[in-house]
C-alpha cells in the first residue's frame, strides 16, 4: 500500500517521464525465475527491450513479465477502490497481480515494475554477492539512466 501511495504521488505531483519502482512484493516470481533474474513488467515494449539488454551487460538481469488483463477481475473490491492481495480468483499468478495492482496508481506514466524478490537477497556468499541484500538494479538503472 505505501509502494502504491508514493507512485500515486509521484504520478500526481512530480510529473516524472519515468516511474520505476523497485520491490519485493509477493516473492511469487522467484517461483518462476529463481534468484538470477528480476521480474520486470510494462507496457512499454521499447523500454522493456533496452532494460534487458543493459541487465544482461551490468549484470543485473531482468526477464518482460506479461501483464495478464485478465487477471485484473482479481482487484474488484466490494469495500475499497481495488483488492491488494487480489485473492478472489486464485490465478497462482502472484507477482503479476502485485504488479496490475500497482499499475492502477501509475496513472498514464512510462512505468516499470521490478520485482526482486529472487535476485534481491544472497543467502550465502557465493561469487561477486556477499550473504545479504544485493542491490540488484542499482547496476541496471545506473547504466539506463546513463543511457538517457
Amino acid at each position: 500500500m505505501v509502494l502504491a501511495d508514493g507512485l500515486a504521488f509521484a504520478d500526481k505531483n512530480l510529473d516524472p517521464d519515468y516511474l520505476l519502482d523497485v520491490a519485493t512484493l509477493t516473492g511469487a516470481a522467484t517461483l518462476g525465475l529463481g534468484r538470477q533474474y528480476g521480474a520486470m513488467y510494462t507496457r512499454d515494449l521499447k523500454l522493456a527491450k533496452k532494460l534487458h539488454e543493459i541487465g544482461e551487460i551490468s549484470g543485473d538481469r531482468v526477464w518482460h513479465m506479461p501483464l495478464v488483463d485478465d487477471y485484473d477481475v482479481a482487484l474488484e473490491s466490494e469495500i475499497a477502490d481495488y483488492n491488494h492481495t487480489a485473492d478472489k480468483f486464485h490465478f497462482s499468478g502472484g507477482s503479476v497481480t502485485a504488479a496490475l495492482f500497482l499499475e492502477k496508481f501509475v496513472g498514464k506514466r512510462k512505468w516499470v515494475h521490478f520485482d526482486i524478490a529472487g535476485p534481491g537477497r544472497s543467502e550465502v556468499d557465493a561469487g561477486e554477492y556477499v550473504k545479504g541484500g544485493t542491490g540488484f538494479a542499482v547496476r541496471l538503472l545506473t547504466e539506463w539512466i546513463a543511457s538517457l
